[in-house]
């Protein structure tokens, strides 16, 4: 069971490009509408293992406040600028999921998006379109193929990992084009940390 949670998990993740966002709401629009973060707790502060372990050096003498101060700021923008990194690669990959549905269907990915913003799924787009539902599903797993194919040509996922997204490639896609785009289907915040936590951003 753990493994096809983190088959289910990595095609997700890496395949469309967030988390468990892409199996439950698969652009991300709701998330995407005021531009924020999942978390946007601050790393750096004075609270927490790294201050506590800079004011301990301070006061034994190692470093001076000053050098603990400049330390505890260039992590803090290493973090955000890691954060901003994570939100750039996410919004490219929702483009580009976009753009691959909006061609299947015939529309254009502004479209496709309102659609989602408004409560309707991909497969209820492709429908009104009198698009078959294979035809955008064939399209979907492709891009995600390609996806996982060039991750392991770059040396960021191993072959035998890719070959277990694959495995459960149909309900991945399944659930993209059933998500409403609102988020629903219970329990993403959950899923999402879990990935997060197994595979980072």
């Amino acid at each position: 069971m753990g493994k096809r949670i983190a088959a289910v998990g990595m095609a997700a993740a890496i395949g469309v490009g967030g988390l468990a966002v892409a199996a439950t709401n698969p652009l991300g629009v709701a998330g995407a509408q005021d531009g924020t973060e999942a978390s946007t707790a601050p790393v750096a502060d004075r609270e927490g293992p790294l201050p506590r372990a800079l004011d301990r050096l301070v006061a034994d003498g190692t470093l001076t406040q000053e050098q603990a101060d400049a330390v505890l700021s260039a992590t803090k923008d290493e973090v955000e600028q890691g954060r901003a990194d994570r939100k750039e690669r996410r919004a490219d990959r929702r483009a580009e999921l976009l753009q691959v549905v909006a061609d299947a269907i015939g529309s254009t990915p502004d479209d496709v998006k309102a659609g989602l913003e408004g409560g309707t799924s991909i497969a209820a787009q492709a429908e009104a379109a009198g698009v078959d539902r294979q035809a955008v599903d064939d399209a979907i797993t492709g891009a995600i193929t390609e996806r996982l194919d060039q991750a392991v040509a770059d040396g960021k996922l191993t072959e035998e990992r890719a070959a277990k997204a694959k495995e459960h490639l149909d309900e991945v896609v399944d659930r993209i084009l059933d998500a409403d785009g609102q988020g629903g289907g219970g329990g993403r915040g959950h899923l999402r940390e879990r990935l997060r936590d197994r595979f980072g951003n």
